[in-house]
């Protein structure tokens, strides 16, 4: 059964944030290269959420776009990483396990650092890996700037709009 079927008839339970929980494991590095250096991790906090009772599991992929893993020298990781963390979730999932691409926001408290074309960008990239993996759905997680949220929104709607329920 689709996502969008479940919804209508039943509530659902997600997972939390992976980073968190990477975050707790005493690290501070590029948590969204761990689905390349540290699968198995990762596949055992998605395998923890399910066992918690989550029908809704989120990709390590909150900064996995150009600009964010620029600042690791991971740049030209993005379909990588992408489509790894996608992989990872579905081997954690079970059959009724839904599977959602998480893409966070990328300007903070200083907007005008980073053009609106550049997100654009970066957003599309991201998006085409997620979707090409064909994940359940997508999360925009934590935008701060309202100009960039409609932006993305755009872009996914455009992306999204043909793909078959």
């Amino acid at each position: 059964m689709r996502l969008l079927d479940r919804l209508k008839t039943e509530i659902l339970i997600a997972d939390g944030a992976i980073s968190t929980l990477l975050h707790s494991y005493g690290t501070d590095s590029c948590f969204e290269e761990f689905n390349l250096s540290r699968p198995n991790d990762i596949v055992k906090i998605h395998q923890a959420y399910i066992e918690a009772g989550a029908d809704i599991i989120q990709t390590n992929t909150y900064a996995a776009n150009y600009i964010k893993l620029q600042r690791y020298g991971l740049e030209d990781q993005v379909a990588d990483i992408n489509r790894a963390a996608v992989k990872l979730a579905r081997k954690a999932a079970s059959e009724t396990t839904f599977v959602l691409g998480t893409i966070g926001g990328i300007r903070g408290l200083h907007p005008t650092t980073i053009t609106l074309e550049e997100i654009k960008t970066c957003f599309e990239e991201q998006l085409e890996c997620l979707l090409s993996e064909e994940v359940d759905g997508i999360l925009l997680e934590t935008y701060y700037d309202f100009t960039e949220l409609e932006a993305v929104l755009a872009i996914a709607r455009e992306k999204t709009e043909n793909l078959s329920d």
